[in-house]
């Protein structure tokens, strides 16, 4: 009885202390806002941080159709596997010529906010045209969905190089680690969504308007990621630091990149492990799609179990990157992936490919943190775009290259003799990391 009254005199008091009015209301709402989990952004830092979630979260859908089904539209659009292997080719090639030449523009620029916003504009809207091509072309359709894909490149290269050191600038060092991989987590879960429903829809609806339409969407929720993109905020006192850099001669730029042997070092091996990484990048979907007929749900299925398990194992890469430190997980993860296009070409039937879409996810996961990681370790600050265009290059010349390559051997030799080739080259990368990396932490 006794703990009644006195709950009853709680509430009672609970009650008298509430709003009465609606001025009182009014006034208290800003309070309780807040309060509010997502509402806890109190310094330029944490609102950079909330944008730059958003809009990698708002880009997954996008990047889930681009990375799964761009390839897949080609061959309904009637590509050859040449024609699918130049799809990988082309923008790698673009990027070789045009990455060095855009960060010595970017390097001029004090404020590089609207290179990456046009940039950005320009790499979506190639999207939308891929798209309406089936609208407007009755032939050549495969050839324009390349050719666009292509052009891209130009605009993405720029935006691509410059948000790579506004996001050095935006974040601290201190955070930036819990920041990438959370972006990663981030992509691949929406990624996967994305895959996930767009595999189911595209048997739904009859080709090429299935395609079309996932297209369409993905270019206007990449515009909402844009807009994020550009709600991200520089202090005055970091672009006012900025120099501009006249362009220096090219004997110059040698001898400077060369005193920086950690970073030659690393680019060198990190370049060496690239072409057999890209080297079956166009036959995965050849495979799957030619030789053991798979349909867009399995194709939607290998993608989603791949990125489900980059997204567990992305929290257990950062922590074990956290504690043994970027070394020891570029090699174990550049390591385990050589299995996955060597147990692909080994693979007579669709269904053990879902073990190896798990492998995958495991490794790459790992591999993509502790190679951007140590990318920026070894970059120099004052000069971190024109050295992570030269990166990102060497990156590239093996991105045109190693595709050709792998189409070429499967022609000659057998598509499965060049997965399992792949694997080969991939280990000879293992042992440059070993080797030509060791001051790499």
């Amino acid at each position: 009885m006794k703990f009644r009254r006195m709950r009853g005199r709680r509430w009672a008091a609970a009650r008298h202390n509430l709003p009465s009015s609606w001025p009182q209301l009014k006034a208290l709402w800003p309070r309780l806002v807040q309060q509010l989990p997502w509402r806890q952004i109190y310094t330029v830092e944490d609102a950079n941080v909330w944008h730059l979630y958003l809009d990698i979260a708002w880009f997954g859908v996008l990047n889930g159709m681009a990375t799964t089904f761009t390839s897949v539209f080609a061959i309904g659009l009637g590509a050859s596997d040449t024609l699918v292997g130049w799809l990988s080719a082309l923008p790698a090639l673009i990027n070789v010529l045009w990455l060095i030449p855009s960060a010595s523009i970017i390097e001029r620029q004090k404020r590089r906010m609207p290179l990456i916003m046009i940039g950005g504009f320009l790499h979506r809207l190639g999207y939308l045209l891929v798209a309406l091509i089936p609208f407007v072309l009755t032939s050549y359709r495969a050839e324009a969905l390349v050719a666009v894909i292509a052009l891209t490149a130009f605009p993405s290269a720029m935006a691509g190089v410059a948000f790579t050191s506004l996001l050095a600038e935006a974040v601290p060092a201190t955070r930036r680690a819990h920041l990438i991989s959370m972006r990663n987590t981030l992509l691949s879960g929406v990624s996967t969504l994305t895959v996930l429903v767009g595999g189911k829809l595209l048997d739904l609806v009859a080709f090429p308007v299935n395609y079309q339409l996932l297209f369409f969407v993905a270019f206007l929720t990449s515009l909402v990621s844009l807009y994020h993109v550009g709600r991200v905020r520089i202090p005055d006192a970091v672009i006012a630091e900025r120099p501009r850099r006249p362009r220096p001669a090219l004997a110059q730029s040698l001898k400077e990149i060369w005193r920086h042997q950690d970073f030659v070092r690393f680019s060198v091996s990190s370049f060496t492990y690239n072409w057999g990484l890209y080297m079956p990048a166009a036959l995965y979907s050849i495979y799957k799609v030619k030789y053991l007929h798979a349909s867009n749900a399995w194709i939607g299925l290998f993608t989603t179990i791949y990125n489900v398990t980059t997204i567990i194992t992305y929290v257990r890469w950062g922590r074990f990157t956290a504690k043994q430190g970027n070394r020891p997980a570029l090699l174990i993860s550049s390591l385990g992936l050589t299995l996955y296009p060597t147990l692909t070409g080994l693979s007579p039937r669709l269904e053990p490919l879902l073990g190896v879409a798990v492998l995958g996810g495991v490794f790459s996961a790992g591999l993509n943190l502790a190679l951007f990681n140590t990318m920026l370790q070894v970059c120099p600050d004052d000069r971190r775009p024109s050295y992570v265009a030269i990166y990102n290059t060497l990156v590239n010349i093996a991105a045109f290259c190693a595709p050709l390559l792998g189409t070429f051997l499967a022609d000659w030799l057998d598509i499965r003799i060049a997965l399992i080739l792949a694997g080969v080259v991939r280990l000879i990368g293992v042992a440059a990391f070993y080797w030509l990396s060791p001051h790499v932490t």
